[in-house]
């Protein structure tokens, strides 16, 4: 169809899945269909130009993108002509739809996992849903769909029992008449990992906010949480990531300790019950009585860039109630980063309320009042859900506790890709100054879960690193990076996971009606495959598309014209000799 559509029109023929790209491709072996983003493609590449029509030859079948019925409003004025492949009949099969799990599990604990079997047509039969580990089966169980059920849930208990990434694969039993096994089995990925950011939260004295930060902290499932009042602190501090201490008393030598020495990142919540007096002895970034209290609003610094905090988040701290905060002549250190300020009203003061600082080889925060756990419930009320409190907490739990990584080797790469996903790696490399330097090779060897190795070389940026891996199929894979810097040996080595996708075995129903609504809305026209001949008299006849003409307007000046000037002179020499010879004048 496209050669005899080239004898009238300009035809530029593209493929696409989730990505566009130019010429027909006969094997369709992509993994996920986006038929928005192809569109936007076309009408972003075609922006300046004229197009008489696009024709999107598609089952109409999305798993990825947004609904292209929104994209075509874009360019409402273009004519969509669609062709309907595949079948809109409903096909017999049995197939696994889901597969709901936990990213991260800890070592010897227990995990959920929660598979969905949906049905197409086997009403009445019972199958075996199972889980292997290693190619050895696991946990299984039988499950009988009703009639009319469609889908089905199946709850597993797993144990987390080796470090690392782990692979388990789901299968259901094959009956007989389903139209494909492909999706009968699929795999999935846990990262087990043998231990959580150990956070001490203790007090002065009981108050509401301890159980709003508790909430927090215990529903992270990276943080192992102890809760504790500052006169019952009796172990060795050291081994916690962060200290959170809310209205801190001078009544424990080991807190006061760290304290002092800031060994341990700490979280200052300042209250009006807090012994203010000796806790700016330790050097926190205040001076000052603090015995007066008053209520003070929170103002969030934009300047404030160590920390991105989302929209939702700012608005919730520039709105939130009041906290209740010592006052009284007080100063704050230079070296202060002021994530918040005081407001009094309608006035934003100079002063931190909440602020963050380094001291020796550690961070600390202060958050100079109590009562946030009105943040929680005015979150709650506004914006019917916690959330934004809670990213708030975690946020500043996370850069307190991360230690800075001065490390001079760098491989910033994810824990997670998909097989549709171009993996792209980069590497940093720093001097005794800590300076981007990018002298040196660096190589990557890759080694899958059947052991087969690949070596590569990271070619240079302007000051880093990169590397292209591509798209790479589902698995476990292992990498080490090297380089040799200043006469030392740096090596780099971790895992990540490829997860596979089969969306595209998902839904084989076609969806023409889509199809039909786009040509609809566009002015187009919706065709079966055996109708493109009617499709090429349709293009052909439309008075809409036709040959673009183009106009270009010149101007040259009158003077560059010399047989103009000489017909002129002669003209006016002409019109002089006449009078003068009838004794004109």
């Amino acid at each position: 169809m496209v050669a005899s559509l080239t004898n009238k029109f300009e035809v530029v023929p593209y493929s696409f899945s989730n990505q566009l790209e130019q010429g027909i491709d006969s094997v369709y072996d992509r993994k996920l269909t986006d038929i928005s983003h192809a569109l936007n493609q076309v009408y972003d590449q075609y922006a300046n130009r004229n197009i008489g029509a696009i024709i999107l030859s598609s089952d109409g079948i999305f798993n990825s993108g947004q609904n292209p019925i929104y994209t075509v409003d874009r360019k409402s004025n273009v004519p969509l002509f669609t062709i309907g492949l595949g079948d809109t009949m409903v096909v017999k099969d049995l197939y696994i739809s889901g597969v709901d799990h936990n990213d991260v599990a800890f070592l010897s604990n227990d995990f959920p996992v929660r598979i969905t079997i949906t049905n197409n047509g086997f009403d009445g039969e019972e199958v075996n849903v199972n889980i292997a580990s290693g190619g050895k089966t696991i946990q299984s169980k039988k499950i009988a769909f009703k009639a009319g059920q469609l889908d089905a849930d199946v709850d597993f208990l797993l144990t987390a029992g080796k470090v690392g990434y782990q692979k388990y694969t789901v299968s259901v039993s094959r009956l007989g008449g389903e139209f494909t096994f492909k999706n009968n089995t699929k795999n999935f990925y846990v990262n087990v990992i043998d231990g959580r950011q150990k956070i001490l939260l203790t007090y002065g004295f009981t108050h509401p906010d301890i159980a709003a930060i508790n909430y927090v902290i215990e529903n992270n499932k990276n943080y192992d949480l102890t809760v504790a009042p500052i006169t019952e602190l009796k172990t060795e501090l050291t081994r916690y990531d962060l200290i959170i201490v809310h209205n801190y008393q001078k009544t424990n030598s080991l807190l006061n300790d760290i304290i002092n020495t800031n060994e341990v990142p700490v979280l200052h919540i300042v209250g009006v019950n807090a012994d203010f007096s000796n806790l700016v002895k330790y050097n926190i970034g205040v001076n000052g009585s603090g015995n007066k209290d008053e209520d003070i609003v929170c103002q969030f610094n934009p300047s404030f860039k160590d920390i991105l905090f989302n929209e939702k988040t700012v608005s919730l701290l520039n709105a939130a109630p009041p906290l209740n905060s010592p006052q009284g002549n007080l100063t704050f250190s230079d070296g202060a980063q002021i994530v918040a300020f005081q407001k009094i009203g309608n006035i934003k003061l100079s002063k931190p309320l909440i602020y963050t600082n380094q001291k020796d080889n550690n961070k600390y925060a202060v958050i100079l009042g109590e009562g946030i756990w009105r943040w929680r419930l005015y979150d709650q009320l506004q914006n019917e859900t916690t959330e934004n409190f809670a990213a708030f907490f975690s946020q500043m739990i996370t850069y307190l506790a991360v230690k800075e990584n001065k490390d001079p080797f760098k491989i910033n790469i994810e824990n997670e890709y998909e097989e549709s996903e171009k993996i792209v790696v980069k590497a940093e490399l720093y001097n005794a100054s800590y300076q981007l330097t990018n002298d040196e090779e660096v190589a990557l060897k890759l080694s899958d879960e059947e052991g087969k190795e690949y070596n590569y070389t990271f070619y240079r940026t302007e000051e880093a690193y990169l590397l292209e891996l591509g798209r790479l199929k589902q698995g476990i894979y292992n990498w080490t990076a090297s380089t040799t810097f200043e006469n030392k040996r740096l090596v780099k080595n971790g895992s990540f996971i490829v997860k596979e996708t089969k969306r595209e075995l998902l839904n084989l129903t076609a969806n023409h009606r889509l199809l039909f609504n786009l040509s609809k809305s566009t002015n187009g026209k919706f065709y079966l495959p055996s109708e493109t001949d009617q499709l090429k008299t349709d293009l052909e006849a439309r008075e809409d598309i036709v040959t673009v003409a183009y106009q270009e307007k010149s101007f040259k000046d009158a003077i560059d014209y010399k047989w103009l000037f000489f017909l002129l002179l002669l003209m006016l020499t002409s019109e002089w000799f006449f009078r003068k010879y009838h004794g004109g004048y």
